[in-house]
């Protein structure tokens, strides 16, 4: 049956105000053959995507769509829970480690090559569908590529006479004009800063955590090195240690600079380019001489389907409307980075939507040539975890980061496919 108007707005607004709680939601919002949908993101995204499935269910009166969706890090989390259950959404938005880490032998979600009389994959190249192949099997399709770039506040750094750093030497000379008057040259979240202690070691050492295979490249001292340079970045006060990061601190001119997703540029970025600041894009940060670069571009987020659902045709359909619909264009804009979908693009670009710091980030991203595919085991769960309490205890003189690397290496030697050097 077609959604009713009554309905639909009911369900919108309970939605938007559980969503303005910071709750998980399930929502019942249509028709008659029923399929879930599960996402994560900020209430911005949660507003629109609630907003575009209702489109969406217009579109198709005969689809029932009940939703599920939260922040990052609970969503993660209840993840793992579901799918260890066997209680996965039909359609799921996933990380892309999730994808090997649910389906490593390729098996662990639907085959998409399968309901390409539903989605058009066309709007994707071969390379672009590769992020979400396993042995021969299409897993996931992604929305955009993402990768940590660094925003800066031209205007503080003219204010102490220095040029954008390009190294990390010049993130180090910075911090000590700039610690003074208590600001930090660049900010670095749990994510940013353990991407960036990787990308530091791997140019160091001339070695990959992971290659291209998914082995382990990185020994029990390349992992100390890890720890240690983080420890140097907070005591030099490069950055802040990232359990007190906070979203403002951009905004307010507390740093000087954000490390952050492509995705993510505008949310940090608006309101200083609002208040007349110039934001510059930078180099990714180097050691001198490095034959690595150290940084890598990923999905931004996969769609996929459950393995087996009942309703491969309308879970389909939901995510052609997902990856390639124009009005699903318009709602998200920039929201996830810039789309891959050619379809979606077409339509930012009729509409003058693809400007701004995303649109430079991805331009810079794209004119990169020595930014790699990143291995989905860098952003293993459990690694972070030791991560986590390495950061602690090392930076409260609580612990040896050759203690800490040591679990580092062997959590590493566990989530890998293979371990290229034994060497602990």
């Amino acid at each position: 049956m077609k959604l009713r108007k009554a309905a639909a707005a009911a369900a919108l607004a309970a939605v938007m105000c559980l969503t303005s709680c910071g709750e998980q939601e399930v929502t019942d919002i249509g028709g008659a053959v029923n399929i879930s949908f599960s996402w994560w993101g900020k209430d911005i995204r949660h507003s629109y995507t609630v907003s575009a499935i209702k489109d969406f269910v217009t579109q198709n009166p005969e689809i029932d769509v009940m939703t599920e969706y939260g922040e990052f890090d609970a969503f993660q989390n209840r993840m793992d829970v579901v799918y260890s259950a066997h209680n996965e959404c039909d359609v799921m938005q996933i990380n892309y480690d999730w994808l090997y880490r649910f389906s490593p032998d390729g098996k662990g979600f639907y085959d998409l090559n399968e309901l390409s009389d539903y989605i058009d994959l066309d709007n994707f190249t071969q390379e672009q569908l590769s992020y979400g192949m396993i042995n021969g099997r299409l897993n996931g399709i992604s929305n955009a590529l993402n990768t940590e770039t660094c925003f800066y506040n031209k205007e503080i750094y003219d204010r102490y006479g220095l040029p954008l750093p390009t190294d990390w030497d010049g993130l180090f000379e910075a911090a000590e004009l700039m610690s003074a008057d208590g600001i930090y040259p660049l900010e670095l979240s749990r994510k940013a800063a353990w991407l960036s202690i990787i990308a530091y070691e791997e140019q160091l050492s001339g070695r990959q955590m992971f290659d291209s295979s998914g082995a382990l490249g990185f020994t029990q001292e390349n992992f100390a090195d890890m720890i240690n340079f983080y420890k140097r970045l907070i005591d030099g006060k490069v950055t802040k240690f990232y359990n007190d990061d906070n979203k403002y601190d951009f905004a307010n001119g507390v740093s000087a600079g954000y490390l952050c997703w492509i995705s993510d540029a505008s949310y940090y970025c608006d309101p200083l380019m609002k208040s007349g600041m110039e934001i510059v894009i930078g180099e990714y940060p180097r050691t001198e001489g490095s034959k690595l670069s150290g940084w890598y571009a990923k999905p931004t987020s996969m769609y996929c389907i459950r393995r087996d659902t009942e309703q491969p045709e309308a879970a389909a359909k939901l995510v052609n409307f997902l990856l390639n619909n124009h009005d699903m264009a318009k709602r998200q804009g920039l929201e996830k980075g810039i789309p891959l979908s050619k379809s979606m693009l077409e339509v930012l670009e009729a509409n003058d939507m693809l400007t701004g710091v995303q649109r430079e980030a991805n331009d810079k991203l794209a004119a990169s040539p020595d930014i790699g595919v990143m291995s989905p085991y860098l952003e293993s769960a459990a690694l972070m975890k030791v991560f986590d309490d390495a950061a602690i205890s090392v930076l409260y003189n609580d612990g040896s980061a050759e203690e800490f690397a040591a679990r580092m290496y062997e959590t590493a030697s566990a989530v890998s496919v293979g371990t290229a050097d034994s060497n602990k």
